[in-house]
């Protein structure tokens, strides 16, 4: 047999330069599959009845010690049940291997301090018949045969909306009669402890002894049942009060103390037939009309600032200075804020304007109505927000602001038309900021509720 030498040279070359050309190409690396379990069918990421099954596309952070460090890597599953199938990267699966859910890319976990995590658990959204996905904070440790046991951090506090009206209802609190702590929000320490987890909060953490719960739907629903996650403890009872959207309370306290162990589901019973009652606080309203003349020192429309910058506006009501605002982002190229006779009002003419609402020493801004004195369009739209935003570029309203809880932007579609905010969670002292969201927004009059703050 002859042997053609040229050729073999010619595919020798060949190969040569295939791996030269794929010498930059990432090597694939191997999958890990992980059984992940749930403690005595009460872990994790959904409730079925008493239960708690894995979903589809539930991601956990898995943990596995190389070189001395472990490294947090992200494995989903497309599984439902009590035990799934996680995939993720090669690692090493060994008794060093340890899990979070819900998945964290920030979180760490080191053999002297164990989990590291961030929460947020003072404010929760409810689900009806289950619990908000991700919130249900578990830890798990490799049991042998690529088997992950996920163990419960928290507990479960659970109760039936009967009210009538739910849907008029804004927010429920959830507080405890004696003020011992039921949440936190910041970073807290997870111990595996030989599979009954212990938490502790860093110092940074603020301890809460309220939660707030707001619908993950659009509205509470009468029937509903909702479950909260709180901190397991003993508590001598919990007051839940229901918020309408009008500031109005209705209470129920429960006196019976409760010992809440870590992966217990404790019933609270129902929560309805209440009835609600004015807040007692001392209130004041300022009515600030701007359908007539402008006053001296507030920009007009043949006379509004030149470029960007703030004008401070006084306006004269009873006696008293108080001080409006003018503004808009940092990047604008002109306030385009100015007191307009003829459309008969205050008018922010673009999106990304904005009208610094006055603070009052010792109370807080409550409620804001403005009657809109531009023309009919559905475009027109704006909100109360809790500072300017220094650019827009790369930005939207949404991700630039940060809506006062009950200053969310609407839509000012009718000329003539009133549109009211009933805020909360505001401060004292404090000047919240009247927003264009969309389209321009003009008001003939502002009124302005301030309550003396506690």
């Amino acid at each position: 047999m002859v042997i053609d030498m040229k050729k073999i040279f010619a595919a020798s070359a060949a190969l040569f330069a295939l791996a030269a050309c794929n010498k930059n190409l990432p090597v694939l690396q191997p999958v890990t599959e992980l059984t992940a379990t749930v403690e005595n069918g009460l872990a994790k990421s959904h409730l079925d009845g008493n239960g708690v099954l894995w979903d589809a596309n539930d991601e956990i952070s898995v943990f596995a010690l190389t070189d001395g460090v472990y490294a947090n890597e992200k494995f989903s599953t497309a599984d439902e049940g009590v035990s799934a199938i996680f995939k993720g990267p090669g690692i090493n699966v060994d008794e060093n291997l340890y899990a979070l859910y819900p998945y964290d890319a920030n979180a760490q976990y080191s053999a002297e301090n164990g989990f590291k995590v961030y929460a947020d658990y003072a404010s929760q959204k409810v689900v009806n018949g289950t619990f908000e996905k991700r919130i249900n904070l578990a830890v798990g440790k490799y049991a042998g045969e690529k088997k992950v046991n996920f163990r419960n951090v928290g507990a479960l506090l659970k109760f039936s909306l009967t009210q009538e009206r739910a849907d008029t209802i804004r927010r429920i609190e959830l507080k405890t009669v004696d003020g011992t702590p039921i949440a936190f929000t910041g970073d807290a320490q997870v111990a595996w402890n030989g599979g009954s987890p212990a938490l502790n909060l860093s110092s940074g953490a603020t301890k809460s002894d309220i939660i707030k719960l707001s619908p993950a739907t659009s509205a509470f629903a009468t029937g509903d049942t909702y479950y909260v996650w709180v901190l397991p403890g003993e508590y001598k009872g919990i007051c839940i009060t229901l918020v309408s959207y009008t500031g109005m309370t209705a209470v129920k306290t429960g006196s019976s103390i409760l010992t809440i162990a870590r992966n217990q589901i404790v019933d609270l019973g129902e929560v309805g037939g209440l009835t609600y009652t004015e807040k007692e606080a001392e209130r004041k309203t300022l009515h600030f009309d701007f359908s007539g003349e402008p006053l001296e020192g507030w920009p007009t429309a043949d006379k509004w600032q030149n470029g960007p910058g703030d004008t401070t506006c006084v306006y004269k009501l009873d006696g008293a200075d108080y001080e409006f605002l003018l503004t808009e982002c940092g990047n604008a190229s002109q306030a385009r804020v100015a007191w307009v006779s003829s459309k008969g009002g205050l008018v922010m003419f673009a999106s990304w304007r904005y009208i610094g609402l006055p603070a009052l020493d010792g109370f807080k801004l409550v409620k804001m109505s403005g009657v809109s004195c531009l023309t009919n369009s559905t475009s027109r739209k704006a909100g109360i927000v809790t500072a300017v935003a220094q650019t827009n570029e790369g930005m939207t309203i949404d991700t630039a602001h940060t809506f006062v809880p009950g200053g969310e932007s609407i839509t000012w579609a009718q000329q003539g038309g009133t549109y009211s905010y009933n805020l909360e969670e505001t401060k004292p002292n404090t000047v919240y900021f009247f927003m264009c969201t969309g389209g321009g927004i003009g008001v003939s009059s502002i009124d302005l509720t301030y309550e003396k703050a506690e």
